[in-house]
Order: structure tokens, then sequence, then C-alpha cells
């Protein structure tokens, strides 16, 4: 009788280990809910010489990509979109004047806002390639850029 008891006692123990939660463990209510996915923007550029239009968007990439916006390579519902209109004009004493306008859009085509450059240079230095210029207009762009798209209302997660 004593072992049949003894027998039971343990089985009740060992139910008992099993069912009791773990010790540190958290509920499913007080694990942190996944990170949402960075917001996405598609970037294109028009009217700029030389490599400029590649280079601008490759260069804006890369900086707005820090900022914790992610480049898409195509447009989609989902996405931002990034558009730079180059100007060029003459200017006095052998330079030209250089305008970029950025404009955003939503994912849903709604303009957020806009970022305006202006910059004389040498005439003729961004006719092929444009290299540091265009890091230096991306860098210039990018965080005012960035908070068009990470504080626009498409950029909040949704509530349940």
């Amino acid at each position: 009788m004593y072992r049949t008891i003894a027998v039971i006692s343990c089985v009740c123990l060992l139910l008992i280990a099993l069912a009791a939660p773990v010790v540190g463990a958290e509920p499913d209510s007080a694990k942190p809910e996944a990170k949402p996915a960075p917001p996405l923007a598609y970037i294109s550029v028009a009217g700029a010489s030389g490599d400029g239009e590649q280079a601008l968007a490759a260069a804006l990439g890369k900086r707005l990509s820090v900022s914790g916006v992610k480049t898409a390579s195509a447009l989609d519902t989902t996405v931002y979109s990034v558009e730079g209109i180059v100007k060029m004009t003459a200017a006095k004493g052998g330079r030209q004047a250089v305008r970029v306008d950025w404009t955003v859009f939503g994912p849903d085509g709604t303009t957020l806002g806009g970022v305006s450059q202006t910059k004389l240079v040498r005439k003729g230095s961004l006719d092929r390639k444009w290299g540091p210029a265009a890091d230096a207009a991306a860098r210039a762009a990018a965080m005012p850029i960035a908070k068009l798209i990470l504080l626009s209302p498409q950029a909040s997660p949704k509530a349940p």
C-alpha cells in the first residue's frame, strides 16, 4: 500500500511539474512585438547630365538606408516614391547653377513634401561623372526626405 501511495505521489509531482510554467518564461502577451519592416522608397532622377541620374539615385538610396528607409527596385502599392528633377542653367564666370528638386510621394500617391537644393559648380564639371557632387547632394537631402517618409501617416504602424 505504501508503494502505491509513493507511486501516486511521484506521478502527481511529475504532472504538477509539467503543468507549471517555466520560471522566467514570459507569457505570449509580454513578448515584444516583431519590429515593423522599414519603409521602402523608389528613387528616380531626371534631367541630370552624364551619370547624374544614376549617381544621384544610388547616393540618395545609400543615405536613406542609413536613416531607416530602404530602397525599392520598383513601384508598388506599399512603396514611397522619391522623384528628383535636375535643372542646370548657365551662370556668370564660367559656372553653372545646378538645382535639384526632390518630391516625396506616399504609397497612395499623395505629395508628402519636397526638398530643393541649389549649387554653383564649374561649367561642364558634371557633364560626365557626378561622383562626390552626387554624394554631397544626397547627404544634404537624405535627412529631410527620410523625415517626410518616416513621419508620414502611412509609415505609422496600424493598430490591430
